[in-house]
């Protein structure tokens, strides 16, 4: 499946961006498929050498076993990306461990980063989009943004680290005092993506007394319990088996990992132990003296199932079919995580539950939205429900275009007849709102506090197609004089934003005729930053602040 997939991505990328190794076709997969990068975005996010090469033919620098970085100002996390691509058989691969060589790159590399050694970096020490890498995040943390670092380790082998090299690399990371953390994104993991499986999961557990309230309304039922929260884990768990359990030990949870198939359609994604809710659970848990309050302090989990199955009325055993957890990620996982450091008395915990019967997928969604309150919920898959987006995707198919409310919705058809959501989101919030460095640097707000400036009934998809077809002429130009203009890599919505300032006539009809204009007042912009910060200026920087409309003024617009 991954050899397949790699090898069409790499035949279809490859003829775009003039390369035809599936090492490099791999990470536009991991890319887009995982971690949900556009292809302009992936073609900034690589740092792999081989691949600067092929897309340029510059020769540069090493790119010291860091392959991609994804700076991510939304959640102030740095994604570093170590890919692995092996053409070896079954038989080969499944005792391979990932190369240990590469432990020591990466140490070498953080080392380099954090103690800010520009020697590392400079002077072809690193390629030069690493170098741009290290030197935007330098100039952020000396403003004071404060990130925390992601390795992942990404390749079709079976196996991670050995034994002996993961605990070495454990025991470096420690001198980060937890900024730094790992995860491994191999085969199995990969594969479960890319097939999207819909195994529907089922489980069964033990109400507490008389404590539930049954409601029944026009097809649907919500039933609301209070459940232990040892129950919880072992619901919970990737053991189908034990899923299904009344008697079981705390070892038997312990020694299973997380479903996280039935989060599927949570709308929000599991954010650690970053933010203080995920922090306050666990040290509540950990409590001895607060840790049966926790039912007081939790908003609790929502569930919702086809099918709620239970008889009687004291303490009965409940089963849930095909179910899935839209809200309450951010607390099984903290409970988890708690439980991993203390069992104790943990089933005396309880957590409220809320269960929604329902075979209606819309109804789901709503509940998903409505029921998610203890961060900001700001999601693309929710609003892909929205009556909006259902009518774009309408009338862009009249027009012969596949509108992707969802990413990769539409992944069996012509790349040229897409058109998603985010992107179309990142085009309009540039062109309409004039927010080309949000656009660019904090796309969370499309679907967040602007989705009702950007998508609503006054967007008409023809309208919406002229904008889309413009950021598409845009990145092609970028794409045939970046070599020239380098700039042109991180300012296209920029670019855009100008389009309209200079288009004095709100012409609706061959805007790109303002293209070489709008270009030439960029330029100043990049001269007057550069003579005013020296060798400080960086592009990537420039591009993803509001810098740019303080010359407004001086361009006459």
């Amino acid at each position: 499946m991954i050899k397949v997939t790699t090898n069409k991505t790499t035949n279809e990328m490859g003829g775009i961006y003039n390369f035809t190794e599936a090492s490099i076709g791999f990470q536009f997969l991991v890319l887009s498929k995982i971690f949900k990068r556009h292809e302009d975005e992936i073609i900034e996010d690589i740092t792999d050498t081989t691949f600067l090469h092929k897309l340029d033919g510059i020769d540069g620098g090493p790119d010291r076993g860091i392959d991609a970085v994804i700076i991510d100002n939304d959640e102030n996390i740095v994604h570093l990306f170590n890919f692995k691509y092996s053409k070896k058989n079954f038989e080969d691969l499944k005792n391979t461990c990932f190369p240990g060589s590469e432990v020591n790159n990466i140490l070498v590399f953080l080392k380099d980063l954090f103690e800010k050694n520009e020697a590392g970096f400079l002077n072809n020490a690193s390629n030069n989009r690493l170098e741009e890498k290290v030197k935007e995040i330098w100039k952020k943390q000396y403003t004071g943004e404060i990130f925390t670092f992601k390795i992942h380790f990404v390749a079709n082998l079976f196996n991670g680290l050995s034994e002996q090299e993961e605990s070495r690399l454990i025991s470096d990371l420690k001198n980060y005092k937890g900024d730094i953390t790992y995860d491994y994104y191999l085969t199995s993991d990969i594969s479960d993506i890319l097939i999207s499986r819909t195994e529907k999961i089922s489980c069964s557990f033990k109400a507490l007394s008389k404590n539930f309230f049954d409601k029944s309304e026009s097809g649907n039922r919500a039933l609301i319990l209070e459940m232990s929260a040892l129950d919880l884990l072992k619901i919970t768990t990737n053991n189908s088996e034990l899923r299904n359990k009344m008697d079981f030990e705390d070892d038997e949870v312990l020694n299973s990992e997380i479903e996280e198939k039935l989060f599927d359609n949570n709308v929000r994604v599991y954010l650690k132990q970053r933010t203080n809710i995920n922090k306050n659970i666990k040290k509540t848990v950990l409590d001895e003296s607060e840790k049966n309050k926790i039912f007081f302090y939790n908003n609790g989990i929502t569930i919702t199932c086809d099918e709620i199955i239970y008889q009687g009325q004291r303490s009965p055993t409940i089963t849930l079919k095909n179910f899935q957890i839209v809200n309450g990620g951010q607390t099984i996982h903290s409970l988890r995580s708690a439980f991993e450091e203390s069992q104790e008395n943990f089933d005396e915990i309880t957590i409220l539950c809320k269960i929604y019967q329902t075979n209606d997928a819309v109804f789901k969604g709503k509940i998903a939205e409505y029921t998610n309150s203890q961060n900001p919920v700001k999601d693309r898959d929710i609003r892909s429900i929205d009556s909006i987006q259902i009518k774009l995707e309408e009338d862009f198919f009249q027009l012969g275009f596949f509108y992707e409310r969802k990413k990769n919705q539409h992944d069996g058809e012509d790349r040229n007849k897409k058109i998603d959501s985010e992107k179309l989101g990142q085009a309009l919030l540039s062109f309409v709102l004039e927010m080309p460095a949000e656009a660019k640097n904090k796309k969370s707000i499309i679907f967040g506090e602007k989705y009702d400036e950007i998508f609503n009934d006054n967007l008409l998809a023809n309208e919406a197609l002229t904008i889309y077809n413009l950021y598409l002429e845009v990145e092609s130009k970028k794409l045939k004089n970046r070599k020239n203009k380098p700039y042109l890599m991180h300012a296209t919505y920029y670019i855009l934003f100008m389009i309209k300032k200079v288009n004095a006539e709100a012409e609706t009809n061959n805007l790109t005729k303002h293209y070489a204009e709008s270009l030439n007042k960029i330029e100043y912009i990049i001269n007057k930053e550069k003579n005013k910060l020296g060798e400080g200026y960086l592009d990537a920087v420039l591009f993803k602040s509001n810098r740019p409309k303080d010359y407004l003024t001086e361009l006459g617009l």
